[in-house]
């Protein structure tokens, strides 16, 4: 057995989970640990020179891809294998329980309030799901994104409270802490000049976003007598169309960006984020937009989102979903001022001190 860390993820690009991956395989290549990105996904790999080794899956079959990972396991024989998310848990415990030789520790993750999804997902989530409650357990590790994740698994799938790890993501990566520092004092010395409140959505136009609700949100705002200047969405999805034919009928103007990575350096000084999705296992944008100095709205229904707003502070959660408490949610969060001094509240999304919990995770025996 070598002493290489196995990442097993749908791809590097596209999403949270997929962020987190690359900060983590960034992180423990430049801590000098030999490191393989196994990828299922070859179009979400992106192509430019990291300092980790990738492989890209050829199986498109579950069934496939279990032999061939099972194969990739026995021929480099890691000393740890991380993967993300059900379908790659569940990929990563079967493949580890057919491969030749010793298996390296297994460490699955939690990256979303699953059982606010199943009911709203098709069948192949739901047998995914079916897989992990029987499967879970086998794993050495469980390292949930939140605190609301870590409580769901362990009730959910019966997991040894000692095996779990909340490990918090490394949300804080796209950051510059002297440069957001200087964002949050400009917002400062702004806060009695904003403008009009303006809506800021990062985020996928998928069902779970439901990015329809901000247009909602916003008549309802101009309904209390709230000056709302329009929308901006950075993301795409299937649902495009349907939030700009709902906007047209709202009289609310809607700039669509498409996803822009670094989209709070174009967030104006009166904008507030808002994410409706109906479940968050976390919430990565909500730690970027309190870093540059923009304040969020979110409901504590989609229970991962406590863990990346500080209320008060960088935020304001709203008790339900309806568009009436999410409204007040936006229109108390455009109130909070951010304060320039949040460095200490950061540094628990930086990849440091996300790795620090990690590598402890990863070779901690219970």
């Amino acid at each position: 057995m070598t002493d290489t860390i196995c990442i097993l993820v749908p791809g590097l690009s596209g999403g949270g989970a997929e962020f987190v991956a690359g900060q983590w395989a960034t992180g423990l290549a430049e801590s000098g640990r030999d490191v393989l990105v196994v990828a299922t996904h070859e179009s979400a790999v992106p192509a430019r020179d990291l300092p980790f080794e990738v492989r890209t899956m050829a199986s498109t079959t579950f069934p496939a891809r279990v032999r061939e990972l099972a194969g990739i396991l026995s021929a480099t024989r890691p000393a740890v294998i991380v993967s993300l998310m059900p379908h790659w848990n569940v990929l990563s415990l079967l493949a580890t329980s057919v491969m030749s030789g010793a298996r390296p520790r297994t460490i699955i993750s939690g990256r979303n309030i699953e059982s606010g999804l199943s009911a709203r997902m098709g069948r192949s989530y739901r047998a995914e799901l079916f897989l992990a409650h029987r499967l879970y357990r086998r794993a050495d590790a469980y390292v949930a994104i939140s605190h609301p994740v870590a409580a769901e698994a362990i009730a959910s799938y019966g997991l040894k409270p000692e095996r779990v790890w909340v490990v918090p993501n490394p949300a804080a990566g796209k950051v510059d802490l002297d440069a957001a520092r200087q964002a949050r004092q400009e917002r400062l010395n702004r806060r009695d000049n904003r403008g009009p409140l303006r809506l800021v959505i990062p985020g996928r136009l998928v069902p779970q976003k439901q990015p329809e609700i901000p247009v909602l949100v916003a008549s309802r705002l101009r309904e209390l007598g709230v000056a709302v200047d329009g929308i901006d969405y950075f993301g795409s999805g299937p649902l495009q169309s349907k939030v700009e034919h709902l906007a047209r009928e709202a009289g609310i103007d809607v700039k669509m960006h498409g996803w822009v990575d670094r989209w709070f350096d174009h967030a104006g000084p009166g904008s507030v984020l808002l994410l409706p999705s109906y479940a968050e296992g976390f919430g990565n944008v909500f730690v970027e937009a309190g870093a540059y100095g923009v304040p969020s709205a979110a409901t504590s229904r989609a229970l991962g989102v406590a863990d990346a707003i500080a209320p008060g502070l960088t935020g304001h959660l709203a008790p339900s979903d309806s568009i009436g408490d999410l409204a007040e949610a936006v229109a108390k969060a455009a109130e909070i001022t951010v304060p320039v001094e949040l460095d200490g509240w950061l540094r628990n999304f930086s990849r440091s001190s996300s790795l620090e919990i990690l590598e402890r995770a990863m070779f901690t025996s219970r």
